[in-house]
């Protein structure tokens, strides 16, 4: 198994690590990151870690999500032996714009 990242997870990854830093510092940032990786990684061993994302279901895919925090998780699909991670989701958003973001 090996890990893809998009560039909208690259993206929405970065743009929380930016608003972690700006608010609870430079610290808590690179913890951050920390998390997001470590969490990446196991999911090479255990890729169905992570639960079937409801709000994503009947489309082309199926599509996983990986809880980084309380209020972040990763979303991600399994593709024969790559996991593609395609966005770290802000779970304070409404989760029907999921529908409109992945086929």
């Amino acid at each position: 198994m090996r890990l893809i990242w998009s560039e909208d997870a690259i993206e929405s990854v970065d743009k929380t690590a930016d608003y972690i830093e700006d608010n609870f510092g430079t610290a808590r940032c690179l913890k951050f990151y920390e998390e997001v990786q470590a969490k990446a990684d196991r999911l090479i061993l255990h890729q169905n870690l992570g639960h079937i994302e409801t709000y994503l279901e009947g489309g082309k895919y199926e599509y996983r999500s990986l809880t980084i925090s309380k209020l972040s998780k990763l979303i991600y699909r399994i593709d024969g032996e790559t996991i593609r991670i395609l966005y770290l989701w802000n779970t304070r958003r409404n989760p029907m714009i999921l529908k409109g973001m992945f086929p």
